[in-house]
C-alpha cells in the first residue's frame, strides 16, 4: 500500500528558503526532509526503503507573484530499488550485483491556482532551467489547482479510483520514478520558482485582495501604490492580520477600523480639518487644543535594514540597509518577499524616512462632527500641510480627542543597490549531446578482462550539464541506458595536420592545433615529469599522444607541443594523420566504460544521449573491436643472415605493464607466451607458425621447400586466449 504523506517546510516567519539569520526572521526552518571466482557481490544498497515522514498538519502555502517555494511533500509510492548483475562469467570475474533506486512522489506547492513553474532545484541544485527544461530526463507533471482539477494518474493506479483526491485548490507537481543515486538514494529537497500571478500584476496588492478572499473577509483595497515587489510568500499558520501586517508594514500604510476592513496607505485620500475646528472644544475645558512633540534621541532611527528574498541571486536571501545620522538604532525588518537589492534599497530608504518622520506626534481636540474619523484615518490639520495619521480616537462629553503622528508621504525614489555576488546555476538551454566512441589499447590504471569501449560526451552550449547514454545491439531496435556522461570531456577536432615524429623519445619538433568543442573547456600545461607519469594523454585520429605544452591561442583552440607520440601502442598511426581528425583528452575519469562480452567482439552497436536538448539527436555507431584485450606489437624485431637461415629476434610487450616497475620484466598479461610468426618471400606469404618464445629460426631447407627467394619479410604477433593475434611488427632481410 503506498503511504500517504505530509510534508513540512518548517514555521517560517519570513519565506520559504529558510530563516534569515538572527534577528532578520527571529525564527529557524524546522523541516524533516527524506532524509575471477569468488563470492558475488552487492554494491550501492541501502537497508532501509522506509520514506521519513515530516510532521503533519503543517500549512499549505499560499503564493502572490513570483516565488521560490518548498513544497510539501503529500503523497509517495516509497522507494523502487532496481538491482543489475553484471559479470559471473569465466573470464570476468566474480558477479557483482548493482542496486539503483527511484521514487515516485507528488509535492504540494501552493494553496492557491497558479500560473505555472519555471526554475526547480533539487538539494538547491538546478535540475529545470527556465525554458522548463530538465538537465537530465525526468518525468513529471504540473497540476495547477484549479477547484475543478483531475486526479492524478499514477497516484490513482497507486491508491485505487476511491482513495485518491484530486487536491482541488491546490497546486502540485507529481513525479515519476525519479532516479535518486545523485541524491543519496533519498527524496531530495525540491524548490520551485512559482509564478502564481502574471507578470505585471499589481503583486501586493493581488496578495492582499486574495488573502481577504481566503479568509472570508471583504476587503477595501488602498488607493495607494505599494512597493514594487515579483511575489509574496505566506507559509505559516495564523490570523489573517498576521499575514497582512508584513505587507501593510512595507507600504507604510495602517488598517482602518471597522467592516469591511479598509486598508489605507499613505497615498490614500486625506480629510483637511480647518484650523477652527482645530481650536473648538467646550467653553469649561482650558486645555490646550493641540500638543505637539517630538520624541528623544535615544528613539531616533539612524538606520533600516531590510531582509529579503533576492532575485538577482536565484532567491537567496539578501540584506539592504540604509543609514543616516550615528547609530543611536538600528531598525531591522524582515519581509518575505522577492524583490530586487535595488527596490530593497528603496523600502529600507521609505521605512527609515516614515520612522523618523513618526517621531513627530500631537493631540488634537475636534467636535462630535468628525466621528467618522477612525483609527489609521489620515488628517491634514488646519493651514499645516503635514499628514498626520490617527492611532487613538477617544470621545467624551462631545468633544473627539485624537492622538496622531506624522507621516512622510514623499515619493522615495529607486535607490542604487548591490546584491553582491553569489553562486547561481546558469539555466541556460542544455543544448545537443555529442559523443565519441573510443576502442582504445589499456588506459593507464585500466587492465580490463572486457572488450571495453569508451565513451567521450560533452556539449557545445554553455548549459549542457551531462545526459544518459543507451546501447543498442539489435540495430536502434531496443535501448538500455549504460550510464551517464557529465561534466564534459574536453573534445574537438585537430585543425592543423600532426606530421610524423618519434615514438621512443620527445617529439620537440612537432605541434598540433586543436579546436574544442565549447569555448568553456580548457586545456591546462604539464611539466615533463607529470606527462612521463601519465597527465595530459589524448588521442588524435587514431594516435595516443601526451602533451606537455597547451598555449591558448583564441577562445577554444589551443596549440599543443612537447609531444610524446605513439603512447599506449598506438605507433603505428604516427605516420597517418590529417587535419580535421577527432581530438580527445583521454581522462578516465570522465569517460563512460562500456564493457561488452567477448561473445560481442566484431558486433556493431549503437549509442545515444538522452539529454534535456537530444530529441534530434542521432545515434552515433561503432564495433566492439577489443582493442582494449589485444596484445602490442612487439618491439625490437631484428633479422640475422646466418649463412643461409635467418633468425627473428624480438622483446615482447605488455598490455598489462607499460611501465617498467621492477626493472627485470613486464607481466605477461595473457594466459601463456606464444607468438603468431608470418614469413613473406619476396612479397608473397610463404610460412605461417606458432613459437612459444621471444625468437624464430627459418632454416634454408624451410626457405627452399617454401619455393626460394632472397627478399625475407618476417612480422610477429603476440597471440591472446581471447582474441588471436595482437598487432605486428614486421622487418626484412635480403640474402645475399
Amino acid at each position: 500500500m503506498a503511504t500517504l504523506v505530509l510534508g513540512t517546510v518548517g514555521r517560517i516567519f519570513g519565506g520559504p528558503l529558510g530563516g534569515l539569520v538572527g534577528t532578520f526572521l527571529g525564527g529557524a526552518v524546522d523541516r524533516a526532509v527524506l532524509g575471477g571466482g569468488g563470492k558475488p557481490r552487492e554494491v550501492g544498497r541501502i537497508g532501509n526503503l522506509a520514506v521519513q515522514s515530516a510532521a503533519y498538519g503543517e500549512p499549505i502555502p499560499f503564493i502572490a507573484g513570483r516565488m521560490r517555494s518548498a513544497g510539501n511533500l503529500i503523497w509517495t509510492s516509497g522507494i523502487a530499488e532496481t538491482a543489475t548483475r553484471n559479470g559471473g562469467g569465466k573470464r570476468s570475474g566474480p558477479a557483482t550485483t548493482s542496486y539503483s533506486y527511484s521514487a515516485s512522489f507528488a509535492v504540494a506547492l501552493a494553496g492557491c491556482e497558479i500560473v505555472g513553474i519555471e526554475r526547480i532545484w533539487a538539494d538547491g541544485k538546478l535540475i529545470r532551467d527556465a525554458a522548463g527544461v530538465f538537465t537530465t530526463p525526468v518525468t513529471m507533471r504540473l497540476h495547477h489547482g484549479s477547484e475543478g482539477q483531475d486526479t492524478d494518474p499514477l497516484i490513482a493506479a497507486a491508491e485505487g479510483a476511491g482513495g485518491t483526491p484530486a487536491y482541488r485548490g491546490i497546486a502540485y507537481a507529481v513525479f515519476e520514478d525519479l532516479p535518486l543515486g545523485d541524491y543519496g538514494n533519498r527524496i531530495p529537497n525540491l524548490t520551485f520558482e512559482v509564478v502564481a500571478d502574471p507578470d505585471g500584476s499589481d503583486i501586493t496588492a493581488t496578495a492582499l485582495a486574495r488573502l481577504g478572499a481566503i479568509d472570508g473577509h471583504g476587503l477595501v483595497m488602498p488607493d495607494g501604490a505599494f512597493p514594487v515587489v515579483a511575489g509574496h510568500y505566506f507559509g505559516r499558520a495564523g490570523s489573517l492580520s498576521e499575514a497582512l501586517a508584513p505587507l501593510i508594514g512595507m507600504a507604510n500604510a495602517s488598517v482602518v477600523d471597522g467592516t469591511p476592513i479598509v486598508i489605507r496607505s499613505t497615498g490614500a485620500a486625506v480629510m483637511p480639518v480647518p484650523g477652527a475646528d482645530c481650536d473648538t472644544a467646550s467653553a469649561a475645558d482650558t486645555t490646550p487644543r493641540e500638543r505637539r512633540k517630538r520624541a528623544g534621541g535615544d528613539s531616533i532611527t539612524s538606520a533600516v535594514e531590510v531582509a529579503f528574498y533576492d532575485t538577482s541571486r536565484d532567491y537567496q536571501i539578501g540584506v539592504q540597509r540604509v543609514r543616516r545620522g550615528g547609530a543611536s538604532r538600528i531598525d531591522q525588518q524582515s519581509f518575505a518577499a522577492a524583490m530586487t537589492p535595488q527596490q530593497a534599497k528603496t523600502l529600507a530608504a521609505m521605512l527609515l524616512t516614515s520612522a523618523r518622520a513618526a517621531r513627530t506626534t500631537a493631540s488634537v481636540r475636534l467636535p462630535w462632527r468628525y466621528l467618522a474619523i477612525a483609527v489609521g484615518g489620515l488628517v491634514q490639520l488646519g493651514e499645516d500641510p503635514a499628514v498626520w495619521r490617527v492611532r487613538e480616537v477617544r470621545f467624551e462629553r462631545f468633544v473627539l480627542t485624537l492622538d496622531v503622528e506624522r507621516v512622510d508621504v514623499s515619493t522615495q525614489p529607486l535607490v542604487a543597490g548591490d546584491g553582491g555576488r553569489a553562486l547561481v546555476f546558469d539555466d541556460a538551454a542544455a543544448g545537443p549531446t555529442h559523443l565519441e566512441l573510443l576502442d582504445l589499447p589499456p588506459l593507464p590504471g585500466d587492465v580490463p578482462g572486457l572488450p571495453r569501449l569508451w565513451i567521450a560526451g560533452a556539449g557545445a552550449s554553455a548549459g549542457w550539464r551531462r545526459a544518459l547514454v543507451e546501447a543498442s545491439s539489435d540495430a536502434g531496435a531496443s535501448y538500455a541506458a549504460i550510464g551517464l556522461v557529465e561534466g564534459g570531456v574536453p573534445q574537438g577536432v585537430a585543425t592543423t595536420t600532426l606530421v610524423p615524429g618519434p615514438f621512443d623519445l620527445w617529439d620537440r619538433h612537432a605541434s598540433v592545433e586543436v579546436t574544442l568543442l565549447s569555448a568553456a573547456m580548457w586545456l591546462e600545461p604539464r611539466s615533463e615529469a607529470s606527462v612521463l607519469a601519465g597527465g595530459n594523454m589524448a588521442l588524435v585520429g587514431s594516435e595516443i599522444i601526451q602533451f606537455a605544452n597547451a598555449d591558448a591561442l583564441a577562445s577554444g583552440r589551443f596549440r599543443l607541443s612537447g609531444l610524446l607520440r605513439g603512447r599506449r601502442g598506438t605507433e603505428a598511426a604516427i605516420a597517418g594523420h590529417g587535419e580535421d581528425e577527432r581530438f580527445v583528452l583521454l581522462d578516465t575519469a570522465a569517460l563512460l566504460p562500456f564493457d561488452p562480452p567477448i561473445e560481442a567482439i566484431g558486433r556493431d552497436y549503437r549509442f545515444r544521449p538522452v539529454g534535456p536538448g537530444d530529441l534530434a539527436t542521432p545515434p552515433i555507431a561503432g564495433m566492439a573491436g577489443g582493442r582494449a584485450l589485444r596484445p602490442l606489437a612487439p618491439v625490437h624485431l631484428r633479422l640475422f643472415d646466418l649463412g643461409g637461415e635467418v633468425r627473428a629476434r624480438w622483446v615482447r610487450r605488455s598490455r598489462a605493464g607499460f611501465g617498467w616497475s621492477d626493472f627485470v620484466d613486464a607481466p605477461l598479461g595473457e594466459a601463456g607466451e606464444a607468438y603468431r610468426v608470418v614469413v613473406a618471400l619476396d612479397g608473397r606469404t610463404a610460412r605461417t607458425v606458432t613459437v612459444t618464445k621471444s625468437e624464430f629460426t627459418y632454416s634454408a631447407a624451410d626457405r627452399s621447400s617454401d619455393g626460394g627467394g632472397t627478399a625475407i619479410a618476417i612480422s610477429v604477433a603476440q597471440l591472446s586466449e581471447a582474441i588471436g593475434p595482437g598487432d605486428f611488427a614486421t622487418a626484412s632481410i635480403a640474402l645475399t
